[in-house]
């Protein structure tokens, strides 16, 4: 499954402990999701949103993440955006997540 953030096409869901990207892989804007609701009718909120550093990184050793909290009847997980250096530099990278978090004002935005 995908999630579109503002405008971006974002894969996932995956589980946050186990997700690493390597130096050797594309960089990757990240979206911290919590979704919640029915199957049916799932509502996705934004909790975070980051990008990845050239030499890689693992989520579960990001510093932000204690402040990833899920709410009753919330999972989370992270949605990646995959951004290869040949089309966007580090500054792009930032520069998108910067923008997400303005449209969404993590931990409170919700996906529409």
């Amino acid at each position: 499954m995908s999630l579109k953030l503002a405008g971006r096409l974002f894969t996932g869901p995956f589980a946050i402990d186990p997700i690493e990207v390597r130096a050797n892989q594309a960089p990757v804007v990240y979206a911290i999701i919590a979704k919640g609701g029915q199957s049916w009718t799932p509502v996705f909120r934004v909790v975070d949103v980051g990008s990845s550093p050239d030499g890689g990184m693992r989520f579960a050793d990001l510093a932000s993440r204690a402040g990833w909290l899920a709410g009753p009847d919330e999972t989370l997980s992270v949605y990646l955006f995959y951004a290869r250096r040949s089309e966007y530099s580090a500054a792009d990278r930032e520069n998108i997540a910067a923008e997400l978090r303005l449209h969404y004002d993590p931990p409170r935005g919700f996906v529409q």
